[in-house]
């Protein structure tokens, strides 16, 4: 048995099942791969999801035990030709990994192109094939035949096989630590859920018990936890909750799987998402442990699991509890300085022992610097709010807004710093109200329809007389008379003491 070397433009074969591409390279349907032992084939699985998507070949790849006639044992492995490309980049895999490539169709395979044939190979005489051969390959200077003994499922082997530590693992970048999953055990859950919430961490927490393999595993419920999916988790964070017992952290590898923080799976998990089924979220952990939770991830963002404690500036109900009370969980909320760009003035809140030095103010200003500003007197101040940006009242602290209605001091935050959103929740904040911060006491809270406009307000209340019509027409002249006088040649100049008229001699 013998392989011939195929020209370039040839068309006829011996070898059933092959035909060139269009590149002219004999290709079968598929390619064939065979290894010595089972790490070999793994490791061709390792090195391809490295370099490519295993989901354009699990469709056809299989993985099989075979027997050859002399009774030694091999790994094949079969995947569809879609093209020389992909051909090439698994022969080249192949070899580097100690195996052997062919392609084929259906029994027959031939060697694959290497250096010394750059279009493929074709078997000289194919000859007759036993009836207890399963397939045959054909390379040089030989026929090997083999027996199928079993399959072992893609997905079988993919579960199978033992996450790796990796040296430094632990060690992620910025955009490593973009998303990540923590598995706190439910214990731990509410403190990290309040840890991660005052250091602005955005995150989504659900709690998840892993589906049982069995129907009789009465302690799957124990085996529960909280899943949390952090976003942009900062370093510091991150090496605390890898040294906390309890706290397990994972990073995502696909759409439905995650693997633990400083280990790695020895295929890429994300070349084969189509392993894992939408409806699944597998988990794999240290020691040969796979979680299966039930997919899509169902999470809620933990600002709305979070309670916090805040006293605003109203008359409230003392209570009174018997025993010593419980220490609250809640955050208080403080003032404290902004770390972003200053923000828009929109307010300023005025003393009230200052109210007449903003009456001189408004007499100074001009029409178009009032239009458009509310102001309402409280016990707590002047509070004057702009339209457009409110620098032109020199008085009181200014506010900024953090959102519609809710304002801070200029140059000042809310911490925690959570969202603004969840910052309204929690102070009752809506449509119709103004709530206020301030440096000294606490928060207040006034009506929107407690504001009128600054232009009215500016205006005081006048007395205006009212008076009656006259009617000049209807008036009777006493005495009237004519007199015909002479009023000289420049009767406009001061008639009738006119310089000319006293020049002129008398009946002139």
């Amino acid at each position: 048995m013998a392989l011939e070397h195929v020209a370039q433009g040839q068309t006829r074969f011996f070898t059933p099942g092959i035909a060139p591409d269009p590149r002219g390279i004999v290709l079968g349907r598929f390619c064939l791969m065979t290894f010595p032992t089972l790490e070999g084939a793994v490791s061709w699985l390792r090195l391809y999801s490295s370099e490519a998507s295993l989901d354009d070949l699990i469709s056809s790849l299989t993985i099989t035990k075979a027997k050859t006639a002399l009774g030694s044992r091999e790994i094949i492995i079969q995947i569809p030709a879609v093209s020389s490309y992909a051909a090439d980049r698994s022969a080249r895999l192949c070899r580097l990994v100690g195996g052997a490539i062919y392609t084929g169709t259906a029994k027959h395979f031939v060697k694959y192109r290497d250096d010394r044939s750059p279009y493929g190979y074709d078997a000289v005489d194919i000859g007759t094939m036993p009836s207890s051969t399963d397939f045959m390959v054909h390379g040089d200077e030989f026929a090997q035949s083999y027996l199928r003994e079993g399959d072992l499922p893609f997905a079988r082997l993919l579960f199978r096989l033992s996450i790796r530590k990796l040296p430094g693992g632990d060690k992620l970048d910025p955009d490593e630590r973009g998303e990540l999953f923590l598995a706190v055990a439910r214990g731990l859950a509410d403190g990290i859920i309040r840890y991660l919430w005052r250091n602005r961490v955005e995150a989504q927490a659900g709690l998840f018990t892993p589906q049982s393999s069995s129907a009789f595993d009465d302690h799957a419920r124990d085996r529960g936890y909280m899943l949390i999916r952090a976003t942009g988790l900062p370093e510091r964070i991150l090496a605390l909750f890898l040294g906390t017992p309890g706290i397990d952290v994972f990073r995502p590898a696909g759409a439905n799987a995650a693997v633990a923080v400083g280990y790695q799976h020895p295929i890429d998990l994300a070349s084969c998402a189509s392993v894992f089924p939408p409806e699944t979220f597998h988990v794999f952990w240290p020691g040969d442990r796979v979680d299966v939770l039930p997919g899509p991830l169902a999470m809620s963002d933990i600002g709305d699991l979070t309670r916090v404690d805040l006293e605003l500036d109203k008359p409230r109900d003392p209570t009174s509890h018997g025993g010593a009370a419980p220490e609250p969980i809640g955050v208080e909320l403080k003032l404290a300085s902004a770390m972003g760009p200053p923000r828009r003035v929109v307010a300023t809140l005025i003393p009230v022992e200052h109210g007449s030095r903003l009456k001189r103010i408004l007499f100074a200003l001009p029409p178009v610097s009032l239009r458009g500003h509310r102001v309402a007197a409280t016990e707590r101040g002047i509070l004057v709010i702009g339209a457009e940006n409110l620098d032109v009242i020199p008085l009181g602290q200014l506010l900024c807004e953090l959102t519609p209605g809710l304002l801070v001091p200029l140059g000042m935050d809310v911490v925690p710093r959570v969202s603004p959103d969840v910052l309204a929740r929690a102070l009752g904040h809506g449509g119709g109200v103004v709530t206020v911060f301030t440096t000294t006491g606490r928060p207040f809270q006034i009506a929107e329809s407690a504001f009128v406009s600054l232009e009215r307000k500016a205006l005081a209340k006048m007395e205006v007389e009212r008076v009656e019509a006259i009617d000049y027409a209807a008036t009777e002249p006493a005495d009237a008379h004519v007199v015909n006088e002479a009023v000289g040649r420049f009767a406009l100049w001061g008639f009738p003491d006119a310089p000319d008229r006293k020049l002129l001699p008398p009946g002139k």
